[in-house]
């Protein structure tokens, strides 16, 4: 077994930990969220009833997405499609300071969302490679 072969199939392997791990992450925050209205949840994330559902919905999403390896990789697509969207959007808000925002991102969110684009986009890379098929030796792709 090559090199390649390992890294993809601990790629494979850690994949659905990861997702289960984002998921339960998210679950957990859109709870704090409704938990403590009117302050910010774990004392820096945004809270409103539309962030908190979108977190816990994305929480659900993740932990069921979880149990198997393809749907796993879509939801890593749609993660990071969604908070790329919702990072840029959030940057626009939390820059020009709208009160009347329903979402109500702050930069914490903002990095947060980042950072959960970012984790999406390797994860749905690493998944996808893990996925495809490898040339056997002796023959050329």
């Amino acid at each position: 077994m090559t090199s390649a072969e390992t890294r993809s199939r601990s790629g494979a392997a850690l994949l659905r930990p990861a997702v289960a791990l984002l998921g339960l992450l998210y679950l957990a925050l859109g709870i704090a969220g409704f938990l403590t209205p009117g302050t910010p949840a774990l004392g820096i994330f945004g809270v409103t009833a539309l962030l908190n559902l979108v977190h816990a919905v994305v929480g659900v999403l993740g932990l069921l997405a979880a149990t198997r390896r393809t749907g796993s990789i879509i939801y890593c697509w749609v993660v990071f499609t969604a908070f790329a969207g919702m990072t840029a959007y959030g940057v626009l808000a939390a820059a020009f300071g709208n009160p009347e925002d329903p979402i109500a991102i702050n930069w914490a969110d903002n990095v947060l969302h980042g950072l959960t684009a970012v984790a999406g986009l390797v994860l749905g890379i690493a998944g996808a490679r893990a996925t495809a098929p490898h040339p056997t030796k002796g023959t050329s792709a």
